[in-house]
């Protein structure tokens, strides 16, 4: 092959490799380089979309996702940190609408992923989420939204570092899976209470980590604590207030049992006390979504 011919393939080929990166053309309406995709307006993505860099979704932009989209983030470390820079930045609001037979999934490209293969979904400042039957996995961080309404519900973290992570947000986490992370749930208050209410948070390292500026304005209830291998919840060493958590399954109805998976003031006096009790007597009944998101 000449050098000529070889000149006039390669801009082609450089646009082949392109629309691979970024998956349809029809999710972003035009293939651009690899880097920053900037969002104005509104956009809707569908099908399969490959993200090789930042997608940042503008203070005037709007995120719509289908359902049965798969979005898959290339591993790419460019700061050499050991995590993915592959994200999405929402400022504006982002809508994700999953169904249980049709979820949306968020995960890595890779043939062999591994938890930080991408670093989030961060949702920071922004006008608002409301995700629907959707899975997140091989993240350092699934979801972190701050200073942001939110709803999640039907929602599968697993495989990451923080499977949700929320600060100084109003947010609604609901008939959910936290499985597998390292810290199931992350959050500091700050003065914004949350909703956690029936999910199963399981086979993580730390099922709940409160960090710090918690004051109990959280309502964790009916919840199912089990099989997390450190504990089911950790408070941080400068979390001092105590944190009502009454109304969850603790994986057993020994009081010792459930004490013993949790480190709070009772380890250490200095921090504040998971008030656990009462607790429920049973398992609750939770919506059986795992196997039917991930079929």
């Amino acid at each position: 092959m000449t050098r000529r011919v070889i000149s006039l393939l390669f801009p082609l080929l450089g646009v082949v490799l392109a629309a691979v990166e970024y998956g349809a053309p029809h999710a972003f309406g035009a293939v651009l380089p690899p880097s920053i995709r900037i969002i104005e307006g509104s956009v809707r993505w569908s099908g399969d979309v490959v993200i090789n860099g930042v997608v940042v979704v503008r203070d005037s932009g709007r995120l719509e996702i289908d359902p049965g989209t798969t979005v898959r983030f290339i591993r790419r470390d460019d700061d050499g940190d050991g995590i993915g820079d592959g994200e999405i930045r929402v400022e504006g609001s982002i809508r994700v609408n999953g169904t249980i037979k049709r979820p949306v999934i968020f995960t890595s490209a890779s043939t062999d992923p591994a938890p930080a293969d991408w670093k989030y979904v961060m949702i920071n400042h922004a006008h608002g989420a409301e995700v629907s039957n959707a899975v997140f996995e091989y993240a350092f961080s699934g979801v972190q939204i701050h200073y942001t309404r939110g709803s999640f519900r039907g929602i599968v973290f697993r495989h990451n570092i923080d499977g949700f992570r929320f600060s100084t947000a109003p947010v609604i986490l609901e008939d959910s899976y936290i499985v597998q992370n390292d810290n199931g749930i992350r959050f500091e208050e700050r003065g914004a209470g949350a909703k956690i209410v029936g999910n199963v948070i399981s086979g993580n390292r730390v099922g709940v980590f409160a960090v710090v500026k918690c004051r109990g304005l959280t309502e964790f209830r009916n919840n199912i604590f089990e099989d997390n291998s450190s504990y089911n919840v950790k408070l941080g060493d400068m979390q001092v207030e105590d944190l009502p958590m009454s109304g969850n399954w603790w994986g057993s109805v020994n009081r010792s049992d459930i004490v013993s998976s949790i480190f709070d003031g009772t380890v250490e006096p200095a921090m504040g006390k998971v008030i656990f009790e009462p607790y429920l007597q049973e398992r609750p009944v939770i919506r059986d979504l795992l196997p039917r998101l991930t079929q």
